[in-house]
């Protein structure tokens, strides 16, 4: 690495993997090339790399929920004092544990809020009511603690800035906006699109994957779900996969962009029908731009927020996600009438290259970085 860079960020994650979309492909990789130092403390357990200009450090793969929060945050502190960075920048709320001692070593340090964590631990399966409650007052006065004494705070969404503003020292918006192909790249005809809709994300209950289970029996089309991604529990998985309607699902687990792009290719549809808990209801899932991105129209979650962000672009058909039967007509709609679906997934992608480019926030992050040094 003998590039001649204008300050170090070391960016820490407990929790994220090294390849993760926000951190590494958009905010790192970014960074470094724009002529500053980027370094990656990970906790996988898949050794040290360097890749595309960003220094990746591995500290080990943690045995459990509670060493993740212990001994790999001991960890990542002391690999944090031997790179004696200029700015450290927190993925993780557990990290918050060691802002405080960063800061003593004079480091700029900043925390990057994913999402609202205070009402996530709220709708946490690992946690029951009242537990639940007790624990996210007891984190909520912890962060609002720490985060009067860092440099600054990075909110995930406009919603989660805002909650920063009223005791973080400054704040920014840096949105989960995607990486945008070459304009010009030509998309697959839809004459070879199949009969197929797709979700590619977190497979969840409160990301509404019973609900689309529940859907396929009641559309009067032929259609197949292409779902791509994780389950959240073993349980969840072993219940989709019993599911009456499982024969019409074509599972991919979890893949790489590439076969992502190749899903997309072959969907008429993509669907984001999260359930409306708080973190959701003012999110800005990723899986929405890539569907516009790619062209094709979607069915999402009638959300103030969302129909707001969206302009009043008929990109895609709102749906009450814990509505099975409406989820099925707006998969209808898409395989009967697929001209307007392709018309529909062409004004979408012409508002993502207009409105939603990563590019924009990769500006905003480090005009960020320059205001958290000079102060």
């Amino acid at each position: 690495m003998n590039k001649k860079y204008g300050f170090h960020v070391c960016h820490l994650t407990s929790v994220h993997p090294r390849n993760d979309s926000r951190i590494f492909h958009k905010m790192c990789k970014s960074l470094a090339s724009k002529d500053v130092k980027i370094t990656l403390v990970v906790a996988d357990g898949k050794g040290n790399e360097v890749v595309d200009n960003v220094e990746i450090i591995d500290i080990g793969v943690p045995l459990g929920r509670l060493k993740r929060i212990t001994q790999t945050t001991s960890k990542i502190f002391k690999k944090a004092q031997e790179l004696n960075a200029d700015v450290f920048h927190l993925h993780d709320p557990e990290l918050l544990l060691i802002a405080k001692k960063l800061k003593k070593l004079n480091k700029k340090v900043i925390f990057d809020s994913h999402e609202d964590t205070v009402n996530t631990i709220l709708v946490s399966p690992y946690l029951k009511s009242p537990v639940s409650n007790i624990i996210s007052k007891l984190y909520e006065n912890f962060e609002r603690y720490t985060c009067k004494k860092i440099d600054g705070v990075i909110g995930a969404t406009p919603h989660i800035e805002n909650y920063f503003k009223k005791f973080a020292k400054q704040t920014e918006n840096i949105n989960n906006y995607p990486i945008l192909p070459d304009k010009k790249l030509e998309q697959i005809s839809w004459d070879q699109k199949q009969n197929e809709v797709c979700y590619v994300g977190s497979i969840d209950d409160t990301r509404g994957i019973k609900d689309l289970m529940n859907s396929l029996e009641l559309t009067k089309s032929q259609v197949r779900l292409n779902l791509a991604g994780m389950y959240s529990s073993s349980t969840l998985e072993k219940e989709i996969k019993e599911h009456q309607d499982y024969h019409l699902v074509n599972d991919f687990g979890y893949v790489n962009s590439e076969e992502v792009e190749n899903i997309y290719n072959r969907s008429l549809a993509g669907v984001v029908t999260l359930h409306p808990i708080p973190t959701f209801l003012v999110s800005l899932p990723i899986k929405m731009f890539e569907y516009m991105v790619a062209g094709i129209p979607f069915i999402a979650s009638d959300f103030p927020y969302w129909r707001n962000l969206l302009k009043g672009s008929k990109c895609c058909i709102f749906v009450d996600p814990q509505k099975p039967q409406e989820i099925a007509d707006a998969i209808d709609y898409f395989i009967l009438n697929r001209e307007t679906a392709k018309q529909m997934g062409e004004v979408g992608r012409k508002l993502v290259f207009e409105n939603f480019s990563w590019e924009s926030q990769s500006e905003k992050l480090l005009t960020f970085y320059q205001k958290v040094l000079s102060n």
